[in-house]
């Protein structure tokens, strides 16, 4: 089980969010870099990065704060928020990115992914599925959308998309554990899927029961920052689980 520390970028610090809500963002640090920093000096050493004002305007607005996590040696990201053109994601790999994470473009032009897979590779894309009372939200979470989820995940499957992060929103950032039915059904539907978790993450026990659930990692965010759980706890877990 691969374990992603989250670090959320907006005006260029390291903040959380309440159910994707902006106005209840509380920050968490000004030096993105120290942060990325701190994860890998514990052996955390993959991060998930997401510019929230890229994800909610459309275009990237942290790209020092997400240039400067990039820059700290021997860490690896999958980025986030406002991708919407293969400039965008050649910018974030030539920085040192591993991953690009799409959210919005694979519901308004699947094509363009198809596209983006086919010019970067598969493993170089992931599709995130952010999930509000059974359907997809985009533009950050600002907009709702009636398709569900799993829909989604087969016109991308069928496009070349095999790794897809899902987030349960109503639980992203409230610790109060993950939607495991969520992850379970994907699972069950599309078995031979990447499937990252997250949204609600507050125990050992709940990373537990999401790679019971099918989840091969996992974002955990606020329980870090709370100190809820720590770097060299999640580090020893990762380390000693059989499938890290």
């Amino acid at each position: 089980m691969l374990i992603l520390p989250a670090i959320d970028l907006y005006n260029g610090k390291c903040v959380r969010l309440h159910r994707g809500d902006f106005d209840s963002q509380v920050v968490y640090s000004d030096s993105p870099a120290e942060v990325a920093r701190s994860c890998g000096a514990a052996g955390l050493r993959f991060l998930h990065v997401v510019d929230l004002e890229g994800a909610k305007d459309g275009r990237s607005r942290n790209w020092d704060g997400i240039a400067s996590i990039l820059s700290v040696e021997g860490i690896g990201a999958q980025v986030g928020g406002g991708i919407r053109s293969a400039d965008d994601i050649q910018k974030l790999l030539d920085a040192g990115a591993r991953r690009v994470v799409v959210g919005s473009v694979a519901v308004q032009a699947p094509q363009l992914v198809a596209r983006w897979i086919h010019k970067f590779g598969a493993e170089r894309i992931v599709v995130a599925l952010d999930v509000r009372n059974g359907s997809i939200a985009v533009a950050g979470w600002q907009e709702q959308t009636d398709l569900p989820p799993i829909i989604l995940v087969r016109k991308m499957v069928d496009l070349g998309v095999r790794s897809f992060l899902c987030t349960d929103i109503d639980r992203d950032g409230t610790l109060s554990g993950p939607n495991v039915e969520l992850y379970e059904g994907m699972h069950s539907a599309f078995p031979s899927i990447e499937l990252i978790g997250s949204g609600g993450i507050a125990s050992l026990e709940d990373i537990e029961a999401s790679e019971r659930a099918g989840c091969s990692a996992v974002v955990v965010g606020k329980a870090l920052y709370k100190g809820r759980l720590s770097l060299d706890l999640l580090s020893t877990y990762q380390s000693s689980n059989k499938r890290a």
